[in-house]
């Protein structure tokens, strides 16, 4: 077997097997990242594959730092891609960062940020 086709090979097992390989990824966020609007009763984040709630969360922190106060993570029943997680308090105008973590039934823990801004 010649190099190009032992390499050929190996990219086309790399390839094939990505879907195994793929951890849930952010697809939206209700507010949207970088979106100005009223203070939300619930952040939704939709992720391209279903997630676990249990083990998926968010944290919210206003521009001085201060965590919000958010209840438990759900999915959405109509779209298991969907995490849902209560604001418990009214968010003053400002920006807010959300610290966002999911796992899926791969088993992976994956997190990232984005930040959203409220006006009154």
């Amino acid at each position: 077997m010649s190099k190009t086709s032992t390499a050929m090979g190996l990219i086309a097992v790399i390839f094939s097997s990505g879907i195994a390989l793929a951890h849930p990824q952010l697809e939206a966020s209700e507010p949207a990242a970088g979106a100005t609007a009223s203070s939300p009763k619930q952040i939704r984040i939709t992720f391209n594959e279903v997630v676990i709630p249990k083990f998926s969360g968010i944290e919210i922190k206003d521009k001085a730092g201060r965590t919000i106060t958010t209840g438990k993570s759900t999915v959405d029943p109509a779209d298991k891609k969907r995490l849902v997680v209560p604001v418990k308090e009214e968010l003053s105008s400002g920006e807010y960062k959300v610290d966002w973590h999911a796992v899926s039934d791969d088993t992976h823990r994956v997190k990232g940020t984005y930040s959203f801004s409220v006006t009154r």
